[in-house]
């Protein structure tokens, strides 16, 4: 087996306990940094090498009807800009 495929194979398998409650290295919040932990993984390996695995964590996480803690942040943060730029 290939590193690139022991590492997917760990990608996903922490993708399933963190979806399903059950993280058991990180603290469990539907983001990348978590999900990284959580496979013992650099968060590089998410958005770099596998982002295909990245994009499937948040769109399982979304059809689940929940938003991840970077959109939540990110939409945030835009709500307090257009107020600064307004005044």
């Amino acid at each position: 087996m290939s590193p690139a495929s022991n590492e997917r194979d760990r990608i996903r398998a922490a993708m399933d306990r963190i979806l399903k409650g059950t993280a058991q290295h990180s603290t469990g919040a539907l983001t990348i940094v978590a999900l990284a932990q959580e496979a013992d993984v650099p968060r590089n390996a998410l958005t770099q090498r596998h982002p295909d695995l990245k994009n499937d964590f948040y769109a399982q996480v979304r059809a689940r009807g929940q938003t991840p803690e970077s959109e939540i942040r990110l939409r945030r943060q835009i709500v307090k800009l257009k107020e600064l730029r307004s005044k």
